[in-house]
């Protein structure tokens, strides 16, 4: 049979890739399907053949024999949704399966140290903090305003209900919706670029209750903006700030140059245990605020700082890990490369009136290089890079700095991986990783590892 895309292949699965797809072969192609899982055989449907590297991209047909419990998924878009991949999956063999996905790209990278017991979720259900809705047009030209269809960059699907968020972020994205077709209000179009309303962001304080509503437009003429900020601020309690965002560019981002108050204030506030963070539209914060506790306590923990410790944290973002460690610190240095989250870092630090935190602009290399050439000495490094994982030169440079301990903070355990092999190589050991679901009914996960110089 000839490989092209769009044609049907059977395979059987027998585990899953860091990215949570299923893994079969075809003769000499590795074939990774999207929605299977370890022990199905199933028919895929191929979007993408490699040769060159004999590998098959594609994407579930059905099954042919399910090698795990199916359940029946809560969320009516499950099947077309390009969020949720395991809903149709019991919690417990979700959290199993990730378990199992960890380990596997930590022995390929020669880490073959015993995970600890996973940190699950309360409740695999409402826990996302934050959630981006992009407006669209059916084929017949009618408004929609929802997610995008699995695989579909260019296209959306009207939203009844998504489980992952509040039920008051749900009737907001309705309120939004009848706004926008009873104005009469057009919708940008990815190909022309020509239209107004881009994206609805809508960000919820879930341990104070306040709740932010971005509009993201293309450009200014938005003249009935003001009126839907004061409805949503009428409607909703909660809603504390409705904040209009322009884009201008062709970027497929929810932020722009410019954005202006409709209805509140410009931030909203959330709690992660004893602190207090303000979260302007930009900002980052995790997006599972109650596993977001709980992944700082567990750095903390790994930390264990002494009283006269100095702590180093790169990726330092808004500050979060930072704050937790000035708990037991003595000083706590942030380094991250966006001014912006500094900013934002250096005012929730100095909000919970912390004196010991310190935060420096610039990438991590860079500071890195110019702590070691002052002869500064820190006790323990904290480090949360980004997907990709460090920069080679960062963690060149973080070798060298020979620090005594490491707390490894990644979403990409394949990437964690790579960098705990180079680590090891540098002289140090991996005596704990611990897995924290953040992200129920997806593949993702975040994963804490903790080094010793020996």
């Amino acid at each position: 049979m000839r490989l092209k895309r769009g044609s049907l292949i059977t395979t059987k699965i027998d585990f899953l890739d860091h990215k949570g797809n299923g893994i079969g072969y075809s003769g000499e192609y590795t074939v990774s399907v999207r929605g299977a899982l370890p022990g199905d055989e199933v028919v895929a449907r191929i979007r993408r053949v490699k040769n060159r590297v004999r590998q098959i991209e594609s994407r579930m047909h059905r099954i042919l024999e399910s090698g795990t419990e199916r359940i029946d998924a809560r969320c009516s878009h499950f099947s077309i949704c390009g969020g949720c991949l395991w809903q149709d999956i019991p919690y417990a063999r979700q959290v199993a399966f990730k378990q199992d996905l960890v380990a596997r790209c930590l022995r390929e990278a020669d880490i073959s140290l015993e995970l600890c017991d996973p940190i699950v979720a309360r409740d695999p259900y409402f826990y996302r903090n934050k959630m981006e809705f992009s407006f669209g047009k059916t084929l017949e030209g009618d408004i929609q305003l929802g997610l995008h269809l699995g695989g579909r960059f260019d296209r959306v699907f009207d939203l009844e209900a998504c489980y992952l968020q509040s039920e008051q972020s749900n009737r907001i994205v309705e309120m939004v919706r009848t706004f926008v077709l009873q104005e009469q209000l057009d919708v940008y179009d990815l190909k022309s670029h020509v239209g107004l309303l881009r994206f609805l962001t809508i960000r919820e304080g879930k341990n104070t209750g306040e709740a932010m509503v971005i509009l993201t437009t293309s450009d200014e003429r938005f003249d009935r903006a003001e009126r839907l900020g004061v409805t949503l601020e009428e409607a909703f309690p909660g809603v504390k700030s409705v904040v209009h965002c322009i884009n201008r560019s062709k970027a497929q981002v929810a932020f722009g140059e410019d954005e202006r108050v409709l209805a509140g204030t410009l931030r909203v506030e959330e709690r992660l245990g004893p602190f207090r963070f303000e979260i302007s539209p930009g900002s980052f914060f995790q997006t599972n605020t109650t596993q977001a506790e709980q992944l700082y306590l567990k750095v903390l923990e790994f930390a264990d700082p002494g009283a006269e410790d100095r702590v180093l944290d790169l990726y330092c973002g808004t500050g979060a890990i930072s704050l937790f460690l000035s708990q037991r610190a003595r000083e706590v240095v942030g380094i991250e490369v966006a001014e912006s989250a500094i900013a934002d870092a250096a005012r929730n630090s100095a909000n919970n009136d912390v004196q010991n935190c310190t935060f420096i602009s610039g990438a991590a290399e860079d500071v890195l290089r110019q702590v070691r050439f002052k002869g500064e000495a820190f006790d323990t490094v904290v480090t949360d890079p980004p997907r990709p994982g460090m920069h080679p030169k960062a963690i060149e440079e973080l070798c060298r700095l020979r620090a005594p301990k490491i707390v490894y903070v990644s979403c990409n355990p394949q990437a964690l991986g790579k960098d705990l092999r180079i680590l090891e190589g540098a002289g140090y050991e991996t005596t704990m990783i611990q897995f924290v679901d953040m992200f129920p009914h997806t593949p993702h996960c975040e994963v804490i590892a903790k080094l010793e110089l020996q």
